[in-house]
């Protein structure tokens, strides 16, 4: 799906990246053969001369799947359809019996090119009908958007022209909801573009309407479909691929809302129904970054706190093969160009799993929840398939030939081999042959408490390979479990039935549920059991469409809500569907009606299919809504910001430039923070330092607030980047001390030289430290003694420098190969009167150093052996046993950075191709050895000596890092890492244990924290503070973290709950000031304006 014929290809690769069973009684799953089901649908695919992923890019995408009762026996249909020969409607006969009645029902199909189909009752007769998108206009296809009303006879007459809804669009598929709310079902219709010229450019091209590739919204006028799509503030631009669409109330305001994926450059779209008949896109306010080739997606409350989540899909693999041979993310350059000239939003290639935040906005949390990588994906299900009380993900897979290959993509990109394609059908399928096979095997994640899942395919029986694609979820044999169908290219439709319920047991199916079965006893099951729910609304309406339930147990509430199009091309079945983990006895169910009208359920709910009936005299009750205790504090934005008016602004530079394979950037540890009373005034005044070419700025308290004082020494020195400041006296008298970083310049130039400046002599030129030059990241200071840590030499990343002690202004201790340090703190470990120090960084275990009245000596037994990438600690003693813990932020764990102990990230340092300068190659174990992250050409970009051993990628692929041939390692220097989590290290009589934090601290590099009792009452709370955007595409920005407050009890609250708007900044530094008695909060950021918060309680 990555092609195109047309002689823009090679601009596009240029700019833009080119991408966009037999039974087994052990297994969850089994798949019954076609003989046995009677599901002999197969999608076969016959390319031709004029036809082929050459011509349309998505010539591989597969046909379209829905699932839904069609004869109204209350069994789910099956309905296929083929992008190149007759669809297939299979009635469910029961027992896992399918029947074929495609020439009898005359819903074969007319059009050329057939995708995604929908199942609803359009005209409101109470029959479902089908509607199927078509792909028109384009290489010949012919035909139209299909509507196949159902006569009530299992025939049906096409009708789409007579409901306005014969469109001849580049259609993907349609989906269903009651967007105004006036009780009759709309369609959202989503199409895709192809490549052209004109489908390259700036963002605005959205603003265009295109009438063959932008979306529509269709209003349900009776028995019309009218298009609304402009006046209702529907993008339609022809740089819109639209793949996947999911529909939910995201911000639980009654209405719902629209997620829309868009494959290859155009951002994905998110609507905010205004409640108005218009709707806001508002992506960039809720989405931190977002899928690069986005494709199908789903939406369900995965961890149980009552807002729907999201997951989009894209393509990155697992295998070290195909991550070294496939196209990925853009070059550093290219996402540069793509966000700051063309106006593209953030996007990484991978799957993204975003955590609803209260409709707020989403915590993007797919590397850490283990569910980022699935390789060439499809559609998305959530479901709660082993029915634990933990929804789990199904990811359908495969694509027939893969054209992101890399060497098919050099081939082709050879200007001869690219005019041959244009002129020759050999040549073509010379390149059509280049493309490796892409069949996969298809995922299930088993999901658990949190935000977390296990990959359990092979166990849950998905063992073979195939290119499914479009997939469906509901219970087809009315057990309580979930089943799946999934739609295969080139291959017979699959099929997964649920071993979840025995089924030897008695069937328990019961219809029409309501308020009068209060003789039956809520449920108390004794094993896991499963409650499909057919819900029975209106006429217009007739299965709900758009209704939210919750369903109460003893250990809480599982949220649904029922809009049937999921995943990719798909229409699931309508259906809520709980998981009744065994001994949990239920409480009761909540309905929320599509009207706003609630019901409650405590009576009649037994294992497996019910129906539920909308009964008017059962309406009206309240009942469990959910509670969120206010906080207990508030954070109120300031107006005026206290008279602090600064933004702190890196520069342009890029690290990777020089440095193309270092892991993060150097150049931006800053803002320095200081408060001092610098004046000596009587009240605390505040320093901030700027970027490369930004001044450092004072801030001197008054009565009021803060002015700005014009006339200090180290605001003239804007060539120079402080990163951290300190105050220590040296010989009596107090010393401002501002360390210098960056990583701009060459190691000679004076901008690397730590400052001091005596306090009554600030208007003067600050005065040089001695020391070596390098990128210092920490000065700390404590009476006379002053800690200096350097980080590592100026472009040289990995590169030992040394740190020192000062005592009086005078060097006492030159730490050699100490590490590459972030953060240091003066304690009194020993308790003997001295301070002793305590010193962290990256690549290196904490180290401690115990003063004596000799000097300093380390003390190597207190810290485990657990060398991170640590970068903040605070002490505080946690367990109110009298001694202090220490907070330690470190990288985080959703991360494409991967160590354990057993398995430690390895950063190798070494001038590797004898070009006099050194290079600096990470690694991670995966397959029993240690794999470069980066790929071929990343590598060759800094060690060009690779392009003469490697001349195809597939010959790189696989290759540890010692075995790449070319590289010199005699003089190889080792950094390691074995622990990336963020935590506290728990004082145990001195010697010090590690405890990781919990998941939601876990999401982004911890950069600051605050301990603080911040409404006194006398407990203590700590805000924690993260995101760090200093990476290549690869790893893709920390950006979604939004914050946290860690209550006196332990538990986590995000801080945008206290009013803080931390999300998709940097937050560098935390501190308390005072004014006339009202407390505040500044907060420091990179690269963003100071804010200061009044403190309310």
């Amino acid at each position: 799906m990555r092609v195109t014929r047309n002689t823009y290809w090679t601009i596009f690769i240029l700019i833009f990246g080119v991408l966009g069973c037999s039974k087994k009684e052990s297994t969850l799953f089994i798949s019954p053969d076609s003989e046995t089901t009677g599901l002999k649908f197969k999608n076969t695919l016959t390319p031709t001369d004029s036809l082929s992923i050459l011509d349309y890019l998505y010539y591989y995408n597969g046909g379209g799947l829905a699932m839904g009762d069609l004869n109204n026996d209350g069994l789910p249909d099956l309905y296929f359809t083929a992008n190149q020969g007759p669809n297939a409607l299979y009635l469910n006969k029961g027992d896992l019996k399918f029947e074929d009645i495609t020439n009898s029902a005359g819903v074969m199909g007319k059009s050329d090119w057939q995708t995604g189909c929908l199942i609803f009752d359009a005209n409101g007769d109470g029959f479902q009908d089908l509607y199927i998108s078509a792909v028109v206009g384009i290489n010949g296809f012919t035909g139209h958007n299909e509507l196949y009303i159902n006569n009530g006879d299992l025939t049906f007459t096409e009708s789409s022209k007579a409901y306005g809804l014969d469109f001849e669009d580049f259609g993907t598929m349609s989906a269903v909801l009651d967007y105004d709310q006036d009780g009759d079902l709309d369609l959202y219709l989503l199409n895709h573009a192809v490549h052209t010229q004109e489908s390259f450019g700036r963002v605005d091209l959205r603003y265009t309407r295109n009438p063959k590739t932008g979306d529509r919204l269709l209003r349900n006028d009776g028995n019309v479909f009218t298009d609304v799509s402009e006046q209702a503030g529907i993008l339609g631009g022809i740089n819109a691929y639209g793949l996947g669409i999911s529909i939910a109330d995201f911000d639980k305001d009654g209405w719902p809302d629209i997620y829309v994926g868009n494959d290859f450059h155009e951002d994905d779209y998110y609507y905010h129904n205004n409640q108005d008949g218009t709707f806001t896109e508002q992506l960039r306010s809720a989405f931190s970054h977002i899928s690069r080739f986005s494709m199908g997606n789903d939406v369900a409350d995965i961890n149980n706190d009552g807002w729907p989540d999201l997951i989009s899909l894209d393509m990155l693999p697992q295998s070290e093969t195909l991550l070294k041979t496939s196209e990925g993310d853009d070059a550093v350059q290219t996402l540069k160009l793509r966000t700051q000239a063309y106006g593209y939003h953030y996007q990484y290639s991978r799957n993204m799993l975003f955590i609803n935040q209260k409709g707020k906005n989403f915590t993007e949390t797919a590397l850490y929840s283990g569910v980022a990588a699935t390789d060439w994906s499809w559609s998305a299900l959530f479901g709660d398939y082993d029915l634990d009380g933990y929804l789990d993900l199904f990811i359908s897979n495969g694509i027939t030939r893969r054209p992101n290959n890399l060497d098919y993509i050099k081939f082709i990109s050879n200007q001869e081999i690219h005019k041959q394609i244009n002129d020759s059908r050999l040549v073509d399928q010379s390149a059509i042959e280049m493309m490796p096979s892409g069949a996969a095997v298809n995922f299930f994640y088993r999901g658990q408490k949190g935000v977390k899942f296990d990959d359990v395919s092979g166990p849950w029986g998905s063992t073979q390979l195939s290119l499914s694609g479009a997939s469906v979820v509901g219970d087809l044999d009315r057990d309580g479990d979930l089943d799946l169908v999934v739609n295969n290219t080139d291959g017979p439709a699959g099929l997964y039935v649920n071993q979840s319920i025995n089924q030897d047991t008695e069937s328990q199916n019961h219809e029409h549920l309501d308020q009068n079965n209060a003789d039956i006893n809520p449920l108390n099951n004794q094993q896991n059991s499963g409650l499909s729910i057919s819900l029975s609304y209106t006429p217009l309406n007739p299965y709900a469409i758009g209704t939210k339930a919750y369903l109460y147990t003893e250990e809480g509430f599982q949220y649904r809500e029922v809009y049937p199009v999921r995943g990719f091309q798909s229409c699931s079945e309508p259906l809520l569907h709980f998981a009744l983990p065994a001994k949990q006895s239920i409480k009761g169910l909540r309905i929320i009606w599509p009207n706003g009208q609630q019901q409650w359920v405590d009576s009649g709910l037994t294992p497996g299919f019910n129906t539920l009936k909308y009964s008017e005299k059962s309406l009206g009750l309240e009942a469990h809504p959910e509670k969120n205790p206010p906080p207990e504090f508030l954070f109120v934005p300031e107006a005026g910001n206290l008279g602090i008016n600064f933004t702190h602004k890196e520069d342009d530079f890029s690290d990777f430039n020089d440095q193309k394979l270092i892991p993060y950037k150097v150049s931006d540890h800053g803002p320095a923070y200081l408060s001092f009373d610098f004046n000596n005034d009587g009240r605390k005044d505040i320093l901030i330092s700027g970027g490369k070419n930004q001044r450092t700025q004072v801030y001197t308290a008054n009565k009021e607030g803060f002015e700005k004082e014009p006339n200090l020494g180290m605001a003239l020195d804007s060539l120079q980047e402080f990163v951290d400041a300190t105050v220590y006296n040296a010989n009596g008298k107090p010393q401002l001390v501002l360390a210098a970083g960056g990583n701009s310049v060459r190691p000679s130039a004076s901008v690397f030289e730590n400052k001091v400046w005596p306090m009554d002599q600030l208007n003067q030129v600050g005065i040089p430290l001695e020391g070596d030059l390098a990128n210092t990241h920490v000065v700390r200071g404590h009476e006379n003694l002053l800690f200096v840590g350097n980080f590592c030499g100026p472009q040289d990343f990995g590169k030992a420098v040394p740190s020192y002690i000062f005592r009086d202004h005078q060097k006492i201790l030159q730490i050699d190969n100490l590490g590459m340090i972030t953060d240091a703190l003066w304690m009194d470990h020993d308790q003997d009167g001295l301070m002793d120090l305590l010193v962290i960084g990256h690549w290196m275990s904490p180290r401690l150093f115990i003063q004596t009245p000799e000097g300093f000596e380390e003390n190597i037994e207190v810290f485990p052996d657990l060398k991170g990438l640590w970068r903040r600690v605070v002490a505080h003693d946690l367990d109110q046993d009298g001694d202090l813990d220490l907070l330690m932020g470190n990288w985080g764990l959703n991360s494409k950075l991967q160590a354990s102990m057993e398995h430690p990230m390895k950063l190798w340092h070494n001038d590797f191709d004898h070009n006099g300068a050194s290079e600096t190659i990470l690694t991670t174990h995966r397959q029993g050895d240690d794999y470069p992250l980066l790929g071929l050409d990343d590598l060759a970009a800094q060690m060009v000596i690779l392009r003469k051993q490697y001349n195809q990628y597939s010959a790189f692929a696989n290759q540890p890092l010692t075995k790449i041939r070319g590289l010199d390692f005699d003089q190889v220097h080792v950094l390691t890492v074995n622990e990336l989590a963020s935590g506290y290290f728990e004082n145990q009589e001195g010697n010090y244990q590690f405890v990781r934090f919990d998941p939601q601290l876990q999401q982004s590099p911890i950069n600051t924290f605050l301990v603080a009792d911040f409404n006194q009452d006398q407990n203590t709370e700590i805000l924690v503070g993260g995101n760090y955007f200093g990476v290549i595409p690869f790893q893709g920005r920390f950006d979604s973290f939004s914050g946290a407050v860690i209550d006196h009890n332990g538990n986590i609250h995000s801080s945008a709950d206290y009013g803080l708007d931390l999300w998709n900044k940097s937050v560098r530094h935390f501190d308390l000031i005072s004014r006339n008695n009202q407390t505040y909060l500044i907060v420091i950021f990179n690269d963003e304006t100071t804010e200061i918060y009044r403190i309310e309680f």
